[in-house]
C-alpha cells in the first residue's frame, strides 16, 4: 500500500481527451418512406396545412406494406405520419399491412385512428361504399378490443353517409333518426298501431318504463292506456293549443352550424361548396359556400324530461285505481290532462270487465271431478237410512298476519325509519351498538324493489317524494 501511495505522490495526472463513442448508424428508411418524409420538408418551404400534407403522404403511401417489428405504444392526438418518428411510422404500416391481411390485433389508439382519418379520406377505399363498409368493420371489429373508439366512429359514420351522399337507409339504426321517427309516430299516435306507439315511447322516455315495477307486471294495459292519452292529447293541442303536443314536448326543428367529421384530421377531398342532403323529412345537411349546418329538432339531455312525466302521471293513476301495492306520486297535475287520463284507465277497465264476462270456460278436470262427487253423493243417499254419518269438523279458522310482516326491514332498521319519518330521537342506533350508515344502507336496499330507488339519503333523512308513502305503510 505504501508503494501505491508513493506512486500516486510522484504521478503527475494531466487532462485527456475522452473519445466519444461511434454514434449508432439510423436505419435507413425504405425509398417510399423516404419519399414520404420528403413531402414534410417541402411543407416548410412551401407553406402547407398539415391535413393537406397528410392526404398528400396517404396518397403516397396507399398501398405501401411494411413487415418492421415494432413493440412501443404510440400516443398522440390527431395522429399523422408526420408525427411519427421513424420506427413509428414502420411499425403503423406493419401493423396495417396485417389489418388488411385479416389479422387484426391490439394497438396504439394512435395507430387505430389514423386508420380511420384514412378511411374517411377515402384511402385505401376503392369508393365511398367501400370506405364505409370498412368503417364499420372496424368499428365492430375493433370496437370489441377498445371501445374507446365507439363513440367518435358512431358520429363520423353519419358524417361520412352525409358528406359523399351514400344512401340514407343506411342511417336507419342512428340516434337521431330514431328521435326523429319515434317524434313522428306520436304525432300521428291516433292512426298509429299500437305497438309502434309504445315503442316511440320507449325510445324517447326510456327512464321510468325501465325501473317501473307495475310497467313490468301491467305492461300491455299501461301501453294501451299511453298509446290512447297521447292521441287524445295530440288532439287537443292541434285544435286549442299554438305548438303541436310534440312541438310542445321536444320542441320544434332548429339549424344549427356543424363540421363534418368533427374532432378529426379531414382534408375535405371532394371540396364541397354547395351541397344539400336529406336524411329524412326531419333533419337536413346543407353546405353552403363551405359552411356546414343542419337542420333538426336537439336531442339535448332534458328532452324527454316532459313525456317521462306524463308516463310516471300514468303510472301512478293505473296503480291507484288497480290497487296496487305500491303507489308513487304524480309527475303532472294538469286537470285537463288528468281527465283524459282517467277516463282512459276507466274505458280500458270496463273493455276487461266486458270480455271477462263474456269468456265461457269449460274445465274437464273439474266436470270429471263433479261426476266423481255426484256419485259419492248418490250412494250416501242409497244407505242414509242404514248408517250414521259422522259429522265432518268445521274448518280451522285461517291464521291471519299480524303486525307489518310484509315490510323487509330488521327491528332495528324498522325503528330507524320510525324515528326518522316522525321525528324521534336516534341517539339509541350507537347506544346499542349499531353503526348508523350500516342501517340506512339496510333500509335503502331492502326497499329499493318497492321504490326502485334510495328512500333515505346520507344524512340521513328521508327523501321528501317518499315521505307520504312510508308513512302509509310504517306508523309511528
Amino acid at each position: 500500500m505504501k508503494a501505491v501511495a508513493e506512486w500516486f505522490r510522484q504521478t503527475v495526472f494531466q487532462d485527456e481527451v475522452i473519445r466519444p463513442r461511434p454514434a449508432r448508424r439510423p436505419e435507413r428508411l425504405p425509398r417510399l418512406l423516404r419519399e414520404a418524409r420528403s413531402l414534410e420538408s417541402r411543407s416548410v418551404e412551401y407553406w402547407q396545412s398539415r391535413s393537406t400534407v397528410f392526404l398528400h403522404q396517404a396518397k403516397l403511401l396507399a398501398d405501401y406494406e411494411d413487415d418492421y417489428v415494432f413493440s412501443g405504444r404510440v400516443q398522440y392526438y390527431y395522429p399523422t405520419y408526420q408525427a411519427l418518428n421513424d420506427q413509428e411510422l414502420r411499425g403503423y404500416f406493419s401493423w396495417r399491412t396485417k389489418l388488411r391481411r385479416g389479422e387484426l390485433l391490439e394497438t396504439s389508439l394512435s395507430f387505430a385512428f389514423l386508420y380511420i382519418y384514412e378511411l374517411i379520406n377515402q384511402i385505401g377505399a376503392a369508393d365511398p361504399m367501400d370506405g364505409y363498409r370498412k368503417l364499420q368493420d372496424f368499428k365492430d371489429a375493433y370496437g370489441r378490443i377498445n371501445n374507446a373508439v365507439l363513440p367518435y366512429l358512431d358520429q363520423w359514420l353519419v358524417d361520412y353517409v352525409v358528406y359523399y351522399g351514400l344512401d340514407p337507409a343506411l342511417l336507419a339504426g342512428a340516434p337521431q333518426v330514431l328521435f326523429d321517427q319515434s317524434i313522428a309516430v306520436l304525432e300521428h299516435s291516433g292512426a298509429e298501431p299500437l305497438d309502434r306507439v309504445a315503442a316511440a315511447v320507449k325510445q324517447l322516455a326510456p327512464k321510468w318504463l325501465g325501473r317501473s315495477k307495475f310497467y313490468a307486471d301491467h305492461g300491455p294495459d299501461m301501453d294501451a292506456v299511453t298509446a290512447r292519452v297521447l292521441a287524445r292529447m295530440t288532439e287537443h293541442c292541434a285544435a286549442r293549443c299554438k305548438k303541436s303536443l310534440t312541438e310542445q314536448y321536444f320542441g320544434s326543428p332548429g339549424r344549427y352550424q356543424v363540421r363534418p367529421f368533427e374532432a378529426a384530421v379531414f382534408c375535405d377531398p371532394l371540396k364541397r361548396r354547395n351541397y344539400e342532403y336529406a336524411v329524412d323529412e326531419y333533419c337536413v345537411y346543407r353546405c353552403e359556400k363551405g359552411i356546414w349546418s343542419v337542420e333538426k329538432r336537439s336531442r339535448a339531455p332534458e328532452t324527454g324530461a316532459k313525456l317521462e312525466s306524463l308516463v310516471k302521471t300514468i303510472d301512478a293513476e293505473m296503480r291507484q285505481a288497480l290497487g296496487y301495492r305500491y303507489p308513487v306520486k304524480a309527475g303532472l297535475d294538469t286537470k285537463w290532462v288528468l281527465r283524459i287520463i282517467h277516463e282512459e284507465i276507466e274505458s280500458l277497465l270496463a273493455e276487461r270487465r266486458a270480455a271477462e264476462e263474456k269468456k265461457i270456460v269449460i274445465d274437464y278436470a273439474q266436470l270429471k271431478r263433479i261426476r266423481q262427487d255426484a256419485s259419492i253423493t248418490q250412494e250416501k243417499l242409497i244407505v242414509e237410512e242404514e248408517m250414521d254419518l259422522p259429522e265432518e269438523p268445521a274448518p280451522a279458522p285461517a291464521l291471519q298476519p299480524e303486525g307489518p310482516s310484509d315490510i323487509p326491514l330488521s327491528p332495528a332498521e324498522l325503528r330507524l325509519l320510525q324515528c326518522l319519518l316522525y321525528g324521534g330521537d336516534t341517539g339509541w342506533v350507537q347506544a346499542e351498538g349499531h353503526l348508523l350508515s350500516v342501517l340506512v344502507d339496510g333500509v335503502n336496499e331492502k326497499l329499493y324493489d318497492t321504490f326502485l330507488d334510495s328512500v333515505l339519503d346520507d344524512a340521513p333523512q328521508v327523501l321528501e317524494d317518499y315521505i307520504d308513502d312510508l308513512k302509509e305503510m310504517i306508523r309511528p
